[in-house]
């Protein structure tokens, strides 16, 4: 597995790890500066999953709880024990969520940028945007078909990746393995200007979807704020879903605000 590191052997007892999750598709490089520069404030790992990067594949499907546990045995052989910070984007964050759930005492802090999908979301939700449209579940199934599309022609451990979280979306809520969030400081980060995906080709206003979507998810992202005892969230109406490319800064203090918590 191709790993970054900083500071993992000169950390002081008890300062928390900021483990690093990208999104699907993407390899560490995606975090740009973000990881340099919070290396100058604490212990850092930035990882490639099984497959994307530079990392080999290990053929087995990659579940959340599957990520996790090679995620939490690599901490272990880097010697890099807990407590972490968790910061995850797009479904880096929603598997951000699942190890907090799944080792609640390892985790101080977690800062969510853009999770997704959201897994909290019963099928039903997850089709209520398209019925506001006038879409209902065949604008769902068209959408998760054009994305099955774009990703045809990708590596096996993207194709992977994908499968799983399409199948999770339409399972039921109970079957998804979803533990609650521990009670640590918590930061959420939605982007509210539109991206087009040109070559998405679905039955309905794309734009439309996306402004009724992006107040479901405010809701529910404001709901699981509301369960941490330091929970912030932030609606980012310049950006896009490509927060850590864009907007680097706005990582960095939402890291150093949950890094801060953990002190006080």
């Amino acid at each position: 597995m191709r790993v970054q590191t900083s500071g993992i052997t000169t950390r002081q007892a008890g300062n928390p790890v900021v483990i690093f999750e990208t999104g699907a598709t993407h390899s560490l490089d995606a975090w740009g500066t973000i990881l340099r520069s919070i290396a100058a404030d604490a212990p850092i790992v930035a990882y490639d999953r099984a497959g994307l990067g530079q990392s080999a594949r290990d053929g087995i499907t990659p579940t959340p709880r599957h990520v996790a546990t090679r995620l939490r045995g690599l901490l272990a052989r880097l010697g890099a024990g807990p407590p972490y910070v968790l910061v995850g984007h797009s479904w880096g964050g929603m598997l951000a969520y699942h190890y907090a759930g799944y080792y609640p005492a390892e985790v101080a802090g977690l800062v969510l940028i853009e999770p997704a999908p959201i897994l909290t979301l019963s099928a039903s939700e997850q089709i209520a945007p398209f019925d506001s449209v006038g879409a209902g579940r065949a604008g769902f199934d068209a959408y998760w078909s054009g994305f099955a599309s774009l990703f045809a022609g990708a590596a096996p451990a993207i194709r992977a990746e994908f499968d799983v979280y399409r199948s999770l979306v339409t399972t039921e809520l109970h079957e998804r393995d979803l533990r609650p969030l521990p009670a640590v400081p918590l930061i959420v980060i939605v982007a509210g200007k539109y991206l087009p995906i040109w070559s998405l080709e679905v039955p309905y206003d794309p734009e439309a979807y996306f402004g009724v979507d992006l107040r479901q998810r405010v809701r529910e992202f404001e709901r699981w704020v509301l369960a941490s005892p330091r929970g912030t969230l932030v609606v980012s109406s310049h950006n896009t879903h490509a927060i850590p490319r864009e907007d680097p800064d706005l990582v960095l203090w939402a890291v150093r605000r949950v890094l801060a918590a953990h002190t006080k």
